[in-house]
């Protein structure tokens, strides 16, 4: 009987499978399997950081939609984006504006992180609303502990 060949693949960062190549049989290989320990992958982001960076964008949207320049700059908009922002909802009293964020754009290294997102803008002009949709990039950074939003552009 021929050995089976098996193949360790990283699967979406949750960590190694063992797969058997095509035509080899299906038996376990011999020896102490369970005492390898597989490192962690490289790309993993921990849980621990990505929830808090999450609630920050959450946090963000909510004074989006209720048009609150104080909730913006309590997630960490600065004093002139906040004027921007405060403007924008005076000249459009029915807009909204909301980001669409896939976990796939979150990117966290140590103390900064950074957010790539599509927005959609929809304002009322001429009695009639018109969307906006774009790029936009978040960046997220962490100061004593607690993340918040650097800019948004």
């Amino acid at each position: 009987m021929k050995p089976a060949r098996w193949f360790l693949t990283i699967v979406a960062g949750i960590g190694l499978v063992a797969i058997a190549a095509p035509n080899a049989h299906s038996q376990m290989p011999t020896g102490d399997v369970d005492s390898y320990s597989a490192p962690e992958p490289a790309v993993y982001q921990p849980v621990t950081e990505a929830m808090p960076v999450k609630a920050v964008l959450k946090r963000f949207d909510h004074g989006l939609a209720m048009h609150d320049v104080g909730l913006l700059q309590a997630a960490g908009v600065n004093r002139s984006d906040a004027k921007r922002w405060r403007e924008f909802f005076r000249e459009n009293p029915q807009a909204t504006v909301t980001d669409e964020c896939p976990i796939s754009g979150l990117s966290i290294s140590d103390e900064s992180a950074s957010w790539t997102c599509t927005e959609t803008a929809t304002i009322v002009s001429e009695g009639r609303p018109r969307s906006f949709v774009h790029v936009i990039r978040f960046m997220f950074a962490k100061t004593n502990g607690e993340w918040s939003v650097a800019y948004r552009r």
